[in-house]
């Protein structure tokens, strides 16, 4: 059993067929989807040293490039229909996002200066409570502890679903009249060239390089946000030349499938044993802090979408959705709701919420 737990290709595979094992448990339409894969690895970091004396722990590289994989295709699906959603809905979308993920990064700074539990742990708990896995990557990259924030991703993630979920719940009873719309998804006929898909990562690796004085400190995107950058802007150019930038949508959720849950896994894998221990000491005060800062994205994101930006209640949940960056949020929106509002809403904030979790993110590391 050492032999093979010890292979880091057998150690993965067993730790997504566990995750997405989980992931397809439903109770009240609430999945963990393929989050389930981080809370597998969790579980067999931490079993196979307390009861195997194995210490597990993967090569950085493959995280990188499950990470880089994850987020080109993400940035790339999401870069296709940026442009339409700007021109119809201006940039009240974009405005949402800022508030939703800055309402959440406020509240989580403000968790941080009165020091209820470990400064990383309680960053990881604002990625968790926005259910932001690219958010989670760029934290990765700039902490120097990665169990401590992983711990508090994985605490507060559940707890972040599960708000979504219940502000679509609650709103379904105020706006009775859009339940059950028509499922129109647009037919996506393009290709996939390898040349294209590499390009956008050497461009967004140099786009990472860059450095921008912000606040008296020098930041930058780092591979993450380079990346994702490049993958928007590139995307939504379609075609440059010869070259083509427009991607199948079901090509691309393959790679973003297997990448997600190859970083998810690495992620619990090489930090699970201590983040686990970790629990008994500050578990209970970063749920409660992952709670805090989902609802208050939430009741922020929908009062400012609402009276300040006059978003109507089906665009707005979606946007609300996408700028708390939440797949099984915006899965329970669309089953009580118009299909093609929600989504409308949810894929014009995603991108921008996306930038913003990781500027955040930055600016919560200074």
């Amino acid at each position: 059993m050492t032999t093979l737990f010890s292979n880091p290709i057998f150690l993965l595979a067993v730790c997504i067929c566990l995750g997405q094992l989980l992931g397809k448990i439903s109770l009240k339409h609430i999945k963990l989807g393929s989050s389930a894969t981080l809370f597998s690895g969790l579980f067999l970091s931490y079993y196979l040293q307390e009861k195997v004396g194995m210490n597990l722990s993967i090569d950085r590289s493959l995280f990188l490039l499950a990470l880089v994989g994850f987020i080109v295709s993400v940035g790339l699906m999401a870069s296709k229909n940026i442009r339409s959603t700007l021109k119809t809905y201006g940039f009240r979308f974009i405005i949402l996002s800022f508030f939703v993920t800055g309402a959440g990064a406020l509240s989580t700074y403000i968790f941080v200066r009165m020091e209820l539990a470990n400064n990383l742990s309680t960053i990881g708990t604002y990625l968790g409570a926005l259910t932001s896995s690219p958010g989670l990557a760029a934290a990765l990259e700039l902490s120097p502890d990665g169990s401590a924030v992983g711990l508090g991703y994985a605490i507060a993630y559940v707890p972040g679903v599960l708000t979504v979920i219940l502000f679509a719940q609650v709103m379904k009873l105020f706006l009775p009249e859009d339940h059950h719309g028509a499922n129109h998804q647009p037919t996506d006929q393009g290709g996939f060239s390898m040349i294209a898909f590499m390009l956008v990562i050497v461009v967004g690796v140099l786009l990472g390089q860059l450095k921008l004085n912000l606040l008296g400190s020098s930041i930058s995107l780092g591979m993450t946000g380079g990346v994702l950058v490049a993958s928007l802007l590139m995307g939504s150019m379609k075609k440059v030349g010869p070259l083509s930038f427009s991607f199948n949508s079901q090509q691309l959720k393959i790679i973003r499938d297997i990448s997600l849950n190859i970083f998810l896994a690495i992620v619990g894998i090489n930090y699970g044993h201590k983040a686990v221990l970790a629990v008994g000491e500050s578990g209970l005060s970063l749920l409660i802090i992952g709670l805090t800062t989902g609802l208050v994205s939430v009741l922020i994101g929908y009062m400012v979408g609402h009276y300040l930006l006059g978003i109507k209640g089906v665009y707005l949940i979606g946007g609300i959705c996408g700028g708390m960056t939440s797949t099984p949020g915006l899965a329970a929106a669309i089953e009580s709701f118009d299909e093609e509002k929600v989504v409308a809403g949810y894929g014009a904030t995603y991108p921008f919420a996306l930038l913003f979790m990781i500027l955040w993110t930055n600016i919560l590391f200074m």
